[in-house]
């Protein structure tokens, strides 16, 4: 048996758990553990559909974090750069 699925599956809880806890250097370390694993074919048997749709899943959730810590960092730049601006038009 393949265990090449299942374990993605475990590294993909721990990469959802570590973007909920806003650990971002502990996603990109699981993804490049869990990426040769997720290019191995999936067999068809039942179990393999089921956990390959609980990764995909998953993979949506983390899309939606990543896009959200990707938003927030960007408004956060953003209004360093505005303060910037503003300080050197003030004092410049």
């Amino acid at each position: 048996m393949n265990e090449a699925l299942p374990l993605a599956v475990t590294l993909t809880h721990a990469m959802l758990e570590a973007a909920r806890a806003g650990d971002w250097e502990q996603v990109v370390a699981l993804e490049a553990e869990r990426h040769p694993l997720v290019m191995q074919p999936v067999a068809g048997d039942e179990d393999s559909v089921r956990q390959l749709g609980e990764l995909l899943a998953m993979d949506r959730e983390l899309g939606v974090l990543v896009t959200h810590a990707r938003d927030q960092a960007g408004e956060q730049w953003q209004a360093g750069q505005d303060r910037a601006r503003a300080i050197a038009a003030y004092g410049g």
